[in-house]
C-alpha cells in the first residue's frame, strides 16, 4: 500500500512537471497554440439531417449582460443557412457555435429597432471575407431599403481600404454592400424545393410594419416571433408548428425594477421601462395559446428584462409551466426529418 501510495506520489509529480513544462516553455506554448488553431478553422463536415435552430442572441436592451447578445436566431440545414436578425454581440455567439458563415444564404430582419439590426455590418463582412460570392441579400418588410442603404453607405470606405488592401480578386467590390429585398408581409418570402420562409405581420406598436417568420423545412416547422405581444395571428402563422421562440417579458422581474429607478429618482428609465411593457408578450400570456395553437414547444428568447443568474431565472419563470424552455445563448433545437424529435442541447 505505501508502494503504490508513492508511486502515485511520484506519477501527480511527474504529470505537474509536464504540466509546467508545456506551458511555460516556448515549445510547449507553440505546440498547444498550434493544435488548438487547426481545431479552430478546422470545418467538419454537419452530418445531421433536419432542420437545426441555434439561439445566437436571447438578450434585449433591458437587463443586458455580457453573457447574452442581443436576438438572432440561425437556421440551419444541409442546404441552407440562414439568420433572423442581427444583435449587436451575435457575431460572437456565430463564431462560437462554429455556423457555416462561408454558405450564408442571407439574413431575415422582423423590424428596425437597433438590438435587431446592429451587427449587420459585422456578418456582411465576416461572410464576404469568408467567400460569398455574390451580395448578402438582406429581407425585411417596408423600410429594408432605407436601413440597407444607410449601412452600406456608413460603411463605403471600410469596403474600398479592405479591396485595395487585399486586392479584387478576394474582396470583389461588387460582393461588398448589402442588398435590400424587400416584401409584404402575409406572404411566402423565399423558398425552394424543400424550404419555405414566410412571414407575418405582428403586434410591436407604434412600430410597424413589424413581422414574424414561420420556417418549414423537411416536414419540420419553427416559428420566430421578432418583438410582438401576444398576438392572435402569430399564433395563427404558428399552427402546429413543432419549436416557436418568442420574445417575453417578466412584470415579476420589470415591476421591482421600475419600482426602484423610482424611488432612487434615476431619470428617464423608469419611464422607459413602463412604456416597453405594451409592446412586449407578457411571460404568462403565451403558454395557454401556444398549446391551443398545437404548439410542441414553446422557448422563451429576447427576455425583457434579460436574467443575469439563477435567481432571476426563477423569478422569470413564476407561474410558468416546466415545459416552457428560457433560452441562453447557444442553445441548440435540433429537428430531424422523418421524425417528431425535438432534440435539446443546451448552451
Amino acid at each position: 500500500m505505501k508502494k503504490l501510495f508513492l508511486a502515485l506520489v511520484v506519477i501527480a509529480g511527474l504529470a505537474a512537471l509536464v504540466g509546467v513544462i508545456v506551458t511555460r516553455t516556448e515549445v510547449g506554448q507553440n505546440a498547444l497554440f498550434e493544435r488548438a488553431m487547426q481545431t479552430q478553422f478546422a470545418r467538419t463536415p454537419d452530418t445531421f439531417d433536419g432542420l437545426r435552430v441555434v439561439v445566437c442572441g436571447s438578450a434585449s436592451p433591458l437587463g443586458n449582460s455580457p453573457e447574452r447578445a442581443q436576438a438572432c436566431i440561425a437556421v440551419v440545414t444541409p442546404e441552407h443557412f440562414f439568420l433572423f436578425d442581427v444583435g449587436a454581440r451575435s457575431p460572437l455567439r456565430i463564431s462560437q457555435a462554429r455556423l457555416p458563415t462561408n454558405r450564408l444564404n442571407g439574413v431575415f430582419i422582423t423590424h428596425y429597432h437597433s438590438d435587431h439590426i446592429a451587427a449587420l455590418p459585422d456578418v456582411n463582412l465576416t461572410t464576404w471575407v469568408q467567400g460569398r460570392s455574390a451580395p448578402l441579400p438582406v429581407y425585411g418588410p417596408p423600410g429594408i431599403e432605407r436601413v440597407i442603404e444607410g449601412f452600406n453607405i456608413a460603411y463605403e470606405l471600410d469596403r474600398s481600404y479592405r479591396t485595395a488592401h487585399h486586392g479584387e480578386e478576394l474582396l470583389p467590390p461588387n460582393v461588398g454592400p448589402m442588398q435590400a429585398v424587400a416584401f409584404a408581409p402575409g406572404n411566402v418570402v423565399w423558398q425552394d424545393e424543400r424550404m419555405t420562409i414566410s412571414a407575418f405581420a405582428v403586434e410591436h406598436p407604434p412600430i410597424a410594419p413589424a413581422v414574424g417568420y414561420r420556417i418549414d423545412y423537411g416536414g419540420r416547422s419553427v416559428v420566430i416571433s421578432g418583438d410582438t405581444n401576444a398576438a392572435d395571428g402569430l399564433f395563427a402563422a404558428a399552427q402546429n408548428a413543432d419549436l416557436v421562440l418568442h420574445d417575453a417579458l417578466s412584470r415579476a422581474m420589470l415591476d421591482p425594477m421600475i419600482e426602484g429607478a423610482t424611488s432612487a429618482n434615476v431619470p428617464v428609465l423608469p419611464q422607459i421601462m413602463n412604456d416597453v411593457i405594451d409592446y412586449h408578450a407578457d411571460t404568462l400570456s403565451l403558454p395557454d395559446a401556444a398549446a391551443a395553437a398545437g404548439i410542441r414547444q414553446l422557448v422563451y428568447y429576447h427576455l425583457v428584462p434579460a436574467p443575469p443568474n439563477s435567481i432571476a431565472e426563477a423569478i422569470f419563470r413564476r407561474g410558468l409551466p416546466d415545459s416552457v424552455i428560457l433560452a441562453q445563448d447557444l442553445h441548440t433545437f435540433d429537428l430531424p426529418t422523418g421524425s417528431s424529435d425535438i432534440i435539446v442541447h443546451e448552451p
